[in-house]
């Protein structure tokens, strides 16, 4: 275990734990871009009626554009043919800013804070925050890629393409 105990209980970081801590946010911002690139393939790919009949270098096309796309531009294009509710938008861009602030400058914003215990645990904690906001949005873009790729199970096997326009996601219950 990298973290050590400080006086009166108080938990000191040191910088393994840190950069550990670091490498599990970035790993849940990576998760999350991922999901994204797989739910807008999906989303093209229903739109396109591959699910019905099968484009193989039209899909090979669009996931090498796709793969070329920054965060920014991944959640652009996914607006444009899903419709999300206000909520869910946010969130993104929300995960966006947090991405944002991990990957661009993290460090340097922090500046000498790595050198002090209670520095270190500042970091830890901006890091924890930034970690919880990117792992839930992995997880309800994982949960619409699922219920996307049930859609398209579904109109495969009935032939019939489905407007990806009309795809709404509720979080009302979460």
């Amino acid at each position: 275990m990298f973290i050590k105990q400080g006086e009166g209980g108080i938990i000191l970081a040191t910088r393994d734990e840190l950069y550990r801590k670091f490498g599990l946010a970035a790993e849940a911002a990576q998760l999350f871009e991922t999901e994204l690139s797989s739910l807008l393939l999906g989303a093209k790919g229903l739109e396109s009626g591959w699910h019905i009949e099968p484009n193989p270098e039209s899909a090979r096309e669009t996931l090498n554009q796709i793969d070329r796309h920054t965060l920014g531009k991944l959640l652009s294009e996914l607006r444009l043919i899903v419709d999300f509710e206000d909520k869910l938008a946010d969130l993104y861009v929300s995960a966006l800013n947090a991405r944002n602030r991990l990957a661009h400058g993290f460090f340097e914003r922090h500046n000498f804070k790595i050198q002090t215990d209670d520095g270190r645990d500042e970091m830890i904690v901006d890091l924890e925050t930034l970690h919880q906001e990117l792992f839930i949005a992995w997880q309800i873009t994982s949960t619409i890629t699922k219920a996307m790729v049930e859609i398209i199970s579904e109109k495969k096997v009935t032939g019939v393409k489905l407007s990806i326009k009309n795809l709404r996601v509720d979080l009302s219950e979460s």
